[in-house]
C-alpha cells in the first residue's frame, strides 16, 4: 500500500490535479502530518507510528490548488540522516547502540532518558498559539511553525524544541486539544514524582498577539490519580463540553517499569504497554470552572478508545460518542509488516 511506503518530499510547490469545482473565494492553507519516511539506509522502521513525520501543504487560491511537502527536522530525523541509520528509538522500533562508543557508554546509553521523537505518532495533531501552527508531539516538547510562511516546508523551518515543563508540572500532553471560542485551551497530561503518576488536566489562558511564550500562564486545573499509580492508563484524547471535561481511564496499561527499563532490557516501548481486561474502564467529569471531580464512580466493560467524537450536556446529562473496541491488543496489531499485507493475508490479521 502507498500508505505504508516511503515517499520524497516535495520542498517546492506543484500544481495539484482538481476533480470537480473549488470555489474561488476559498482562500488559505489545508495542513496535514503523517508518516513518510520508514527506513534509514538498511535499517527499517516496525511499527505504523515509527514513520518520521512528513508535513503537507495544499494552498488554495483563486480555485486553484498547489501542493508541497517537508520532513519535519526533528531531533530523531536528522540523527538518523547523519548516520544513515536508526539510531532514535521509536515506539516500536529498538535503536541499535552505537558502535562507535566504549561498552561503558553504550552501557550508560540505556539510561538516557528518551530523546525527543519525529514519527508521525509524535507529531499528529495540530495546535494553533498566537499566529503560530505548533506541530504537536505526543511528549514533552513541539515543533512550532509559522502557518502564513508555512516554514516548516522550506529551508528556514523553525525546530526549535520548547519542552512543557518549562511552563507548567508536566511530561506529556495529548495531540487532541479541546478549545473555547475565547482562545482558552483545554489538553491533558501526566506528571511522574515520587507518589507514581497523575493524570492532569491543563488549561492555557487565551494568548495576546506578540506575547512570546506559547505555554505562557498554563497551570493544572486538575490532578486525578490512576487506579494503579504504577500503571496509568493509555489515553489518546478525552471529551469536553460546555462545562465538563471527560476523561476516560481504560484498562490499556502503561507499565512505566518496564518503559523505563525498555532500552536496559533490549524492548521497545511498546512491550510496555499492556491490555488488562480484568479491570473495568472508568468515567471520570470535571467541573470546568472549579477544578473539581464530580462525586460518584461511573464506569463500565472493559473497552479502548483512541478518538472521542462528541461530547455534550442534554436535560442535565452529559453523552459522550465514542469508537469502541472491546478487545485492546489493537496496538500490537499495527505493524508495518501486517499493513503491507494484501487480501488473504491482510483478513488473517
Amino acid at each position: 500500500s502507498p500508505l505504508v511506503q516511503s515517499v520524497e518530499e516535495t520542498p517546492e510547490p506543484i500544481p495539484a490535479k482538481i476533480k470537480g469545482h473549488i470555489p474561488k473565494w476559498i482562500h488559505g492553507n489545508l495542513l496535514r502530518n503523517g508518516p513518510g519516511k520508514f527506513e534509514f539506509g538498511n535499517d527499517k522502521f516496525n511499527h505504523w507510528f515509527d514513520g518520521m513525520a512528513l508535513l503537507h501543504q495544499f494552498q488554495l487560491a483563486h480555485g486553484t490548488v498547489t501542493y508541497r511537502s517537508r520532513f519535519l527536522q526533528s531531533s530523531s530525523y536528522l540523527r538518523n540522516s547523519q548516520h544513515n541509520r536508526i539510531v532514535a528509538s521509536e515506539f516500536g522500533t529498538l535503536a541499535m547502540p552505537d558502535p562507535c562508543k566504549s561498552i561503558f557508554g553504550r552501557f550508560l546509553s540505556h539510561f538516557e532518558p528518551p530523546r525527543k521523537s519525529g514519527s508521525a505518532q509524535n507529531e499528529e495533531g495540530s495546535e494553533i498559539f498566537l499566529e503560530e501552527l505548533v506541530v504537536r508531539w505526543k511528549g514533552r516538547d513541539f515543533h512550532k511553525t509559522d502557518p502564513l510562511e508555512c516554514s516548516a516546508l522550506t529551508e528556514n523551518l523553525w525546530h526549535l524544541q520548547v519542552e512543557w515543563s518549562k511552563f507548567i508540572a508536566v511530561n506529556g500532553a495529548t495531540a487532541h486539544p479541546h478549545y473555547e471560542s475565547d482562545g482558552t485551551t483545554y489538553n491533558m497530561g501526566n506528571s511522574y514524582g515520587k507518589h507514581g503518576s497523575s493524570y492532569n488536566i491543563i488549561r492555557i489562558p487565551p494568548q495576546e498577539s506578540g506575547h512570546g511564550d506559547t505555554l505562557e500562564g498554563a497551570k493544572v486545573l486538575c490532578s486525578i490519580p490512576p487506579m494503579d499509580r504504577a500503571k496509568p492508563s493509555y489515553y489518546h484524547s478525552f471529551g469536553m463540553t460546555e462545562n465538563y471535561i471527560i476523561f476516560i481511564e481504560q484498562p490499556l496499561k502503561l507499565n512505566l517499569l518496564k518503559i523505563i527499563t525498555s532500552k536496559l532490557r533490549g524492548k521497545t516501548i511498546l512491550d510496555g504497554i499492556s491490555w488488562e481486561p480484568q479491570h473495568n474502564t472508568y468515567f471520570y467529569v470535571v467541573n470546568k470552572h472549579t477544578g473539581e471531580v464530580l462525586p460518584g464512580h461511573w464506569c463500565s466493560k472493559p473497552f479502548v478508545s483512541f478518538h472521542q467524537i462528541n461530547a455534550f450536556e442534554e436535560r442535565g446529562c452529559v453523552v459522550l460518542d465514542l469508537c469502541c473496541q472491546d478487545e485492546g491488543t489493537s496496538l500490537a496489531l499495527y505493524t508495518l509488516q501486517n499493513m503491507r499485507r494484501s487480501g488473504e493475508g491482510l483478513d488473517q490479521v
